[in-house]
């Protein structure tokens, strides 16, 4: 692949972070580019809790969306490449026959997934932009094809820029349509990833979460992706597990999965996710500075400018010239427009 051809890429992915697209559509363009820059013969695309490090939603191309029980090899922190290792570590894109050093069976993910699928080559990219972790995607290629060291400095290039674009489409890019409170919800797994109990309001909170018709009796093969991740999750780690997801109406939801005390089990709890586990995030979407977090944080609380002022040590004149800078990159006029930005219903 040349440069000019990647070149290309490269600047027709950055104009997708500013056409407000919703995160279908930056699956969708991004997937596109991608089989351009580089080929590639499937994909599995995600958007990512940037506080968790837990998949909250996926995107395939050429192949299935991910079963529980691929779910259990996918994203196992242990192995290599691991996507929270990569958006921790200096270099965002890693080859997997490069990380096993050529001993691609070392691979739990490569041995249960990869080769009874006939893939070789792998190309893992974690989306980080300002130190946070947004969304990630996987490439394959059929054996005996692999990716380059070239590619793979390509894809690490390329992962602020989706990092940039997956944290405005899956943060900004948002219904405004919402109705009421979701009250919460508990689902109950047994240690066979059956659905034991549904409580009524958990059923509203997987409509939100894109299932139409929760069926009365289901597996977790049914269940929404999001759900299936933190529950894996709990699986495989034995400790609980969160993670904060978009609804289809534009409320956030939370999501808390945790062990079952006997039996082997798991319990999620499912409720709408209060307006200080969410800000944090608007916040990061909309690029603020740390000193205009800590004041944001501080106006959802309800606190005045001179609270402010005294709580942070600065000014009020400073404390107002964050706020009018805060208006203009959230494009509101007032503490109450950007309070109600931050709510989740």
């Amino acid at each position: 692949m040349n440069h000019a051809t990647r070149q290309r890429a490269f600047e027709r992915m950055q104009r997708l972070g500013t056409a407000g697209l919703d995160l279908d559509t930056v699956f969708e363009e991004s997937a596109q580019l991608l089989r351009t820059a580089l080929p590639h013969d499937s994909s599995c695309w995600h958007t990512t809790d940037p506080g968790t490090l837990i998949e909250t939603s996926v995107h395939t191309t050429a192949m299935p969306a991910p079963s529980p029980e691929v779910a259990e090899f996918a994203y196992l922190a242990s192995d290599f490449n691991a996507f929270p290792v990569l958006a921790g570590g200096p270099r965002h894109a890693g080859v997997l026959s490069e990380a096993t050093g050529g001993q691609l069976e070392r691979s739990v993910r490569y041995r249960e997934l990869m080769r009874p699928a006939g893939m070789r080559g792998e190309l893992r990219t974690a989306f980080v932009v300002d130190g946070a972790c947004w969304g990630s995607v996987s490439l394959f290629r059929a054996a005996p094809r692999d990716f380059t060291d070239d590619e793979r400095d390509f894809a690490h290039d390329l992962a602020a820029l989706l990092g940039r674009n997956f944290r405005a489409a899956g943060v900004l890019a948002r219904s405004r349509g919402t109705s009421g409170p979701l009250a919460p919800g508990v689902i109950m797994l047994d240690a066979h990833r059956r659905v034991v109990s549904t409580t009524t309001p958990a059923r509203e909170c997987l409509v939100e979460l894109g299932m139409s018709d929760p069926p009365d009796e289901m597996d977790a093969s049914a269940l929404p992706f999001a759900l299936l991740a933190v529950m894996e999750r709990v699986r495989g780690h034995g400790g609980d597990a969160s993670a904060r997801v978009l609804g289809r109406s534009g409320r956030w939801i939370l999501l808390h999965a945790a062990p079952e005390s006997t039996g082997g089990g798991v319990v999620v709890v499912l409720q709408a996710a209060p307006v200080g586990t969410i800000a944090p995030l608007i916040s990061a979407a909309y690029g603020f500075t740390a000193r205009e977090r800590e004041l944001v944080a501080l106006v959802v609380q309800g606190c005045s400018t001179r609270e402010i002022a005294n709580r942070l040590v600065i000014t009020e004149n400073t404390v107002q010239a964050h706020l009018k800078s805060v208006f203009a990159k959230a494009g509101v006029r007032s503490r109450g427009e950007l309070t109600g930005l931050l709510h989740t219903v």
